[in-house]
């Protein structure tokens, strides 16, 4: 009887003994388990906040206007600074005191959703620029070929809302933005004569003076937009704005414009060939027309083809050109084409500095020339502006970020059209900095 208790009870300790390292094993399973998970959602966490946190990142605001942009959770901030100074020489040796500007614009960007986004750009102002200088050929909107396209329209101490807008990725390929835009941001970019702020600061150098323009006289108006890319080498862009940027009749006097980009790269080294036609309907102010006395000139249209291409020849030098025409019925002048070189500083050890050459040629309408001569002795003739600048990247910065500055020298031939008038040496220095 006592034997036959002893070994129920070792069977029982044994079944005992067995389950009990059973859930002894089966617990330290489950710890291990919850270990791993634990350690698998910390590093999904790190992931995402690597993701959300990101150090500078040099990214395209609206086509051709960069941006240094830190972002955080998903919220993108960023800006730059610009200091102009430039002074003006006279060939009959009538020296001009110089002139200085500064301007700041900072950009904010907030996603919308899985494939939207809210952009708003905030501008600054201060400082006329150069005053007082022979009159330069402009478009039919005021928009003039001048010294300095960093010079704004306004010149207070407010900060200018100039754009905010919504932009959506409709499905692959295809982007739309509606809001207030800036329409050079979308149209007539160029890899190499596109951005006053590190690049040329002459204004036909920035952007094709024969497009009249639609919004305001910085070009920002309300509108929309959609660009289609079918193939990585090509996109299609069209694009509907208001006339005058006011607000006031948006459909009265429209600005459209359509431009076809062709992104090819022959012997390896990348190039853009852009056409565009564009149109507009009217304008509310005759005093930059062909014929100032001509009312039938505020409803006229104007329209016309343009073209903006950029070539990379080898690693350090790239070559640019830009050509359009418009209706010389509406236009002081009806052609221009200018173009130059991009050559960077690596051949002699300054791999981020940059040096620009350009060259452009404006000429008149008949229909202004004939304005000009019967009102006075006036002599016409092309104009014919030249730029150089040196853009020196301090501490080796890269491209559109950090800080740089850019000697630069103008010389004008016949500005305005008018081989009476004198040749002008505009000389100056910018300032730019990145933030």
């Amino acid at each position: 009887m006592v034997k036959k208790l002893f070994v129920m009870l070792l069977a029982a300790l044994f079944v005992f003994s067995n389950q009990w390292a059973g859930a002894a094993e089966e617990k330290k399973e489950l710890k291990r388990s919850d270990i791993n998970s634990e350690l698998e959602d910390l590093k999904h966490r790190v992931e995402d906040l690597e993701k959300r946190v990101k150090s500078t990142e040099v990214v395209d605001e609206l086509g051709h206007k960069f941006h240094p942009i830190h972002s955080i959770y998903g919220l993108k901030i960023g800006g730059g600074l610009t200091v102009t100074a430039q002074g003006v020489m006279h060939s009959k040796a009538n020296n001009q005191r110089g002139a200085g500007a500064i301007s700041a614009d900072i950009a904010l960007e907030s996603p919308v959703g899985k494939d939207g986004r809210a952009v708003a750009v905030l501008d600054f102002r201060r400082g006329p620029g150069l005053q007082n200088l022979p009159s330069f050929f402009t478009s039919p909107n005021g928009n003039t070929s001048g010294t300095n396209a960093d010079i704004e329209s306004f010149d207070n101490d407010q900060i200018h809302v100039t754009q905010f807008y919504y932009e959506h990725n409709i499905a692959a390929g295809l982007t739309a933005s509606i809001g207030q835009l800036d329409i050079t941001g979308y149209f007539d970019a160029n890899e190499f004569a596109n951005n006053e702020r590190d690049q040329f600061l002459a204004n036909l150098f920035v952007n094709n003076p024969t497009i009249e323009f639609g919004g305001s006289a910085d070009f920002y108006s309300p509108g929309i937009r959609l660009t289609y890319g079918p193939v990585e080498a090509m996109d299609i862009t069209v694009g509907a704005f208001e006339g005058n940027g006011d607000y006031n009749d948006m459909f009265n006097k429209p600005f459209l414009m359509a431009e076809l980009n062709f992104k090819i790269e022959p012997f390896g080294k990348k190039g853009n060939y852009r056409a565009y036609y564009w149109n507009r309907q009217g304008r509310d102010s005759l005093t930059n027309t062909a014929n100032p006395n001509d009312t039938n000139l505020l409803r006229a249209e104007n329209k016309g083809v343009g073209l903006s291409i950029d070539q990379a020849i080898i690693d350090t030098i790239g070559v640019w050109l830009r050509g359009g025409i418009q209706r010389e019925k509406v236009a002081q002048f009806d052609r221009f084409v200018g173009g130059g070189l991009n050559i960077t500083g690596e051949s002699f050890g300054r791999p981020n500095d940059a040096i620009g050459i350009g060259y452009g040629i404006t000429l008149m309408g008949k229909d202004y020339k004939d304005y000009k001569k019967s009102s006075s002795n006036f002599e016409s003739g092309p104009e014919h502006y030249m730029e150089l600048y040196y853009n020196i990247a301090v501490a080796d910065a890269a491209q559109n970020t950090g800080f740089h500055i850019s000697p630069d020298i103008q010389y004008v031939m016949n500005p305005g059209g008018d081989t009476n008038a004198t040749k002008l040496f505009i000389y100056g220095i910018r300032l730019q900095t990145f933030f």
